[in-house]
């Protein structure tokens, strides 16, 4: 008796739960995957009714036997083919996640060169057209300095200012856009960086890199270059730091970039907050331009290594 009962409350839930499958096709776009699912568990629960007959019929015994098993059969094979659709939609949703990340990184991409062309733009302006004009107040000046009459120390001052103003004009277009980067490549725009910084004491820096004189795309030196300019300033600003390391290193196909510091690093259960206020989320997001890693570890006291390997297309 309690088997009996067993299989008709089995036989119920099968149908129950077939019936459910039934009902969420619609929500499943009709995908093939489901309705073949959904068959399946109908099947399943036609089977346990042959099991039923089984147990209360015994003439029929030997039919429903036979039904069940091919019954067995037909639900195995609607199964696997099920599976082999599922398998499908995961490989499609898979494409689906590739071509999102590369659209992804091909806005962040046009993002930045946007940004760069700006740059490159608004000190060509500066340069072209600040530039002279300040040449040109300069050059006034030193003739108005030949008048006697005039005081001496009021135009000396003001020449000074002029020149003051020239360097710091040349040093603001410089940084909006490098002039050494776009000439000469990433290995001396980094170089003329360090050696433009003007560190009295500490920290030192020590910048060692194999790729010299090789050049690589437009997007992969800019962003690199930012990278490292916005980590030292970084250092430069909050670490406290004695040294900086920095390795920029080709490796077969990939570009590693390891950046230390022996500052005072920070708490990593306030690292998104730090990232935010220190500019990592700007740094990752341009090293996600270029589909690369981008990885930070920091301890009170120890200060902060990051790395980022990149693809070289």
């Amino acid at each position: 008796m309690p088997i009996k009962i067993a299989l008709i409350l089995s036989v119920i839930l099968q149908f129950v739960t077939a019936i459910i499958a039934l009902s969420l096709v619609k929500r499943t776009r009709n995908n093939i995957a489901w309705w073949l699912i959904s068959a399946g568990l109908l099947l399943m629960a036609f089977r346990r009714v042959f099991e039923i007959l089984q147990v209360y019929d015994s003439h029929s015994r030997l039919i429903s036997g036979f039904l069940s098993s091919w019954i067995g059969v037909l639900i195995s094979i609607v199964m696997l083919v099920s599976l082999i659709f599922i398998k499908r939609i995961f490989n499609i949703q898979k494409q689906i996640d590739d071509l999102r990340k590369q659209n992804e990184s091909r806005i962040l991409s046009a993002i930045l060169k946007t940004e760069e062309n700006e740059r490159q733009h608004f000190s060509k302006e500066l340069h072209d057209g600040l530039g002279p004009l300040l040449s040109a107040v300069k050059m006034a000046i030193s003739t108005v300095g030949d008048n006697k009459s005039i005081n001496g120390q009021i135009i000396s001052n003001a020449d000074k200012l002029i020149d003051e103003s020239i360097t710091t004009l040349k040093e603001i277009s410089n940084k909006l856009s490098p002039h050494v980067l776009k000439n000469f490549g990433l290995h001396k725009a980094v170089k003329s960086f360090i050696n433009k910084l003007s560190i009295t004491n500490n920290p030192h820096i020590h910048f060692n890199s194999n790729i010299e004189n090789e050049r690589f795309s437009f997007n992969i030196e800019v962003v690199l270059y930012r990278v490292v300019c916005e980590l030292i300033s970084n250092t430069l600003a909050h670490a406290n730091a004695k040294n900086i390391y920095i390795d920029l290193m080709k490796e077969d196909h990939h570009l590693a970039l390891k950046y230390i510091d022996d500052g005072e690093g920070f708490d990593e259960t306030k690292i998104k907050q730090e990232f935010a206020g220190l500019g990592y989320s700007n740094i990752r997001s341009r090293i996600k331009s270029l589909n690369g890693s981008f990885t930070v570890f920091t301890k009170p006291g120890e200060g902060i290594e990051v790395t980022s390997l990149i693809k070289l297309s």
